[in-house]
């Protein structure tokens, strides 16, 4: 049969044959025959010039002569073999498309429906039969074929080539075209499973509809190692758009949701770098979240306490949350000093927050829980205070202790001072308070403070005044003192009795030697004292009587008004009677009076202070009343002046005196008034003569003259010009014995009397 073979890669008819492929078939299979083949008969029956194996045929077709040569005999016969070049079949496309597969997972690894690229191969013609080999030796040699009944996946990641063999049924010989192509697997974009929402806030309307950038979702879609600069995104409102790739929604940027509050759009994502169009969908979720609702507050007022008048105060803004949220949780407000900051979001204020005018407006911005901000603003407003007189200059309310005397509690009208404290200032209204942080508090104001009675605490006590605006409640608070002074005090004081002799009933009075007795020890620089005819005159403090004041009746009672100086505050109850009695004297010729007495010891110690003696004072009452009745009038004696005034501790009429001198006083009462006169008197104690004889003396008499011994003599050692002195001899006066010695000349009994005769004549005291 003829030796068909296919052409080669050059379509010319002419191909390197390997004729040995006709030996098995010429020889029946004998292993004693050799064949060769020649170009002619005439080289074949020659045995020359056989032709090489393999043979490039110079026709097509094209006969040559086979010449069989039995090995063993040499015999050999020909035959003709005819050479045809079949051409390979031609595919309709010999380099045709890549298949590609869009990798889900992107590793690689696709499944491919290989018979997607025959029609590329055989252009439709139904003579053509493809198979696809995983390598060009199983192509060439038409083995291991892929099985197309179901996809093929690749083994080679990312892009393999696979061998089609292309065989026509009119071809007698095996003859086939090999072509390849590629499967490639292209990535896919990678994006995340579940994407966050898209979140927006709401705007000013509030109905659940708002615009969103749906392309700000982009690089959160992707998951990441992703360049998003590899993908165009795409949004759909629904997936059948989105699978489609049409509908798409024209501007993104600004999309306006049109379910309220969720709403869903469709994203594709497409890679730029497969020709595939390899993309997925994601779906992505538009939430509207609302804005927190901030209502605007009512302003934050302060009434300017601190340094009024500068219209500064300390805010605490905290103060307005609760009316600009008006219960709502989870907002966080902040306070700004400019829209600017608000907005960003910076320079928040922190409390307290001193304002800088008057008033100001703040801006408020507040953040729920969803990131979404609203704003609102705040106005601080400094109010005035009340402008009340200053406490320094509101006087004391003072009241004299008269209701009941000294008992520190008396009834004030503490609104004497309103009209100093208001000042005029209209719109405001007073209260009145005990306590300081009472006042400041507006609370326990006293309820009548036109018939307040003080705490009686001792002291000035403060009164604390609220003054209020009416309208803002601003407040200032003043205060000033209430004093309840006490009375000057009231002892009782003695009638003023002026004494005269032969009174005709009236006399002129100083008054003024009162005050000591009136005042009973109170201070007189703090105290004045009047003297007035009439209660009445008194109590008003008028028609003070002057002194020397002369009565006008007798007795006459007349009225004491004390005043304190430093309070006003008087008393009237003290009274006292001025009366004109009949005198008494005492010693009226005003003669001292002298009560000697000779001392009953002699004086030895040289000292006569302390002598003494007892005096028969009685004896002197003749001599103090100097010719007054007796009868009328009596004399007491006493050791002070003052006892004698006070007429208290009269000495016993025997009184032995205690100093030497010592006086005493006597004092002469009318016993028909209370007039009385007191005088001093001296009591003295005169010494006795002091001198010292011997018990026992010697006389020598009868001597014969020649002995010497002086002569005896009795000496008193007194001077004789202060002293007499009477000698006696046995109790008889011896004449002429008047010196202050005496030489007796017999021995006997002698004495001698000494009287004093220059210390008193009055006493002229003697010893013996």
């Amino acid at each position: 049969t003829p030796l068909e073979v296919c052409d080669d890669d050059v379509p010319d008819g002419v191909t390197s044959i390997d004729l040995g492929l006709k030996d098995s078939e010429i020889t029946g299979g004998n292993p004693g025959y050799a064949v060769s083949y020649h170009l002619d008969q005439a080289d074949a029956d020659a045995g020359a010039n056989a032709l090489a194996v393999p043979y490039d045929n110079i026709s097509n077709p094209q006969t040559v002569v086979v010449r069989v040569e039995d090995t063993s005999t040499g015999c050999f016969d020909t035959a003709t073999l005819d050479l045809v070049v079949e051409q390979a079949p031609v595919p309709f496309n010999a380099s045709p498309d890549a298949l590609r597969y869009c990798d889900p997972d992107n590793d690689g690894i696709g499944f491919f429906s290989l018979t997607d690229a025959e029609a590329q191969i055989t252009g439709g013609d139904p003579s053509l039969a493809v198979s696809y080999h995983e390598t060009l030796a199983n192509a060439d040699n038409d083995i291991n074929p892929i099985d197309t009944t179901s996809d093929y996946q690749n083994i080679t990641a990312d892009v393999q080539t696979v061998y089609a063999r292309l065989e026509s049924a009119t071809i007698a010989t095996d003859c086939a075209t090999v072509v390849q192509f590629q499967l490639v697997v292209e990535p896919t974009p990678q994006l995340v499973s579940d994407p966050a929402p898209l979140e927006v806030c709401d705007d000013g309307v509030a109905d659940g509809l708002a615009q969103f950038d749906l392309t700000s979702a982009e690089g959160e879609l992707l998951e990441s190692g992703q360049d998003p600069a590899d993908y165009v995104f795409s949004y759909y409102g629904n997936e059948t758009d989105a699978e489609g790739g049409v509908n798409a929604i024209a501007v993104p940027a600004a999309y306006a949701n049109t379910v309220a509050f969720n709403d869903t759009v469709w994203v594709r994502v497409d890679g730029i770098n497969t020709v595939a169009g390899c993309y997925k969908l994601a779906e992505l979720t538009l939430v509207v979240r609302p804005l927190p609702v901030l209502t605007a507050p009512s302003p934050l007022e302060l009434c300017d306490d601190n340094a009024p008048g500068d219209e500064r105060e300390a805010f605490v803004l905290e103060q307005a949350n609760a009316e600009i949220l008006g219960g709502q949780p989870g907002i966080v407000l902040g306070y700004y000093e400019t829209q600017a900051d608000a907005i960003a979001g910076t320079g928040a204020i922190t409390d307290p927050y001193t304002n800088t005018a008057n008033p100001q407006t703040l801006w408020v911005r507040g953040d729920n829980e969803f990131g979404c901000t609203e704003f609102t603003t705040l106005t601080l407003r400094v109010l005035p205070v009340p402008t009340p007189t200053p406490s320094g200059q509101i006087p004391a309310l003072e009241l004299c202790d008269a209701t009941v005397v000294n008992d520190g509690l008396e009834v004030f009208d503490l609104t004497e001072n309103e009209a100093l404290i208001l000042n005029g200032e209209a719109g405001v209204t007073p209260s009145y308070h005990t306590g300081e942080l009472d006042a400041v508090n507006g609370e326990n104001a006293i309820a009548d403070p036109e018939n307040y009675t003080n705490m009686g605490t001792g002291g000035a006590e403060t009164i604390y005044v609220r003054v209020t605006n009416d309208i803002t409640g601003c407040f200032t608070v003043v205060d000033f003192a209430i004093v309840v002074s006490p009375l000057p005090e009231a002892v009782a004081v003695t009638d003023f009795i002026r004494c005269e002799l032969g009174t005709d009933g009236f006399d002129a009075f100083d008054l003024t030697a009162k005050d000591g007795e009136v005042l009973g020890g109170q201070d007189p620089v703090q105290y004045a004292v009047t003297y007035h005819a009439s209660l009445t005159d008194a109590q008003s403090g008028t028609g003070a009587l002057a002194s020397p004041y002369t009565n006008t009746s007798n007795p006459q009672e007349i009225f004491v008004r004390i005043t304190d100086t430093s309070t006003g505050c008087s008393v009237t109850s003290q009274r006292f009677d001025i009366e004109v009695q009949e005198s008494a004297q005492a010693n009226p010729d005003a003669a001292p009076i002298l009560y000697e007495a000779c001392d009953d010891n002699m004086e030895v110690d040289g000292d006569p202070s302390d002598d003494s003696v007892q005096f028969d004072l009685s004896t002197r009452d003749a001599e103090v009343l100097d010719g007054q009745d007796p009868s009328v009038y009596t004399v007491a004696y006493f050791a002070s002046e003052v006892d004698a005034n006070l007429n208290v501790s009269p000495l016993p009429f025997l009184y032995e005196n205690t100093s030497n001198p010592q006086e005493i006083y006597a004092r002469v009462d009318n016993t028909g008034t209370t007039c009385f006169a007191v005088a001093p008197l001296t009591l003295q104690v005169n010494p006795l003569p002091a001198f010292d004889l011997e018990d026992t003396y010697v006389l020598c008499v009868n001597t014969n003259g020649t002995e010497a011994l002086e002569p005896l003599v009795l000496d008193t050692g007194l001077s004789e010009a202060n002293y007499a002195f009477e000698w006696s001899f046995n109790g008889t006066l011896i004449a002429g014995a008047t010196g202050a010695s005496y030489m007796p000349a017999q021995g006997g009994t002698y004495s001698v009397t000494v009287t004093d005769t220059s210390t008193s004549a009055a006493t002229g005291c003697g010893n013996t």
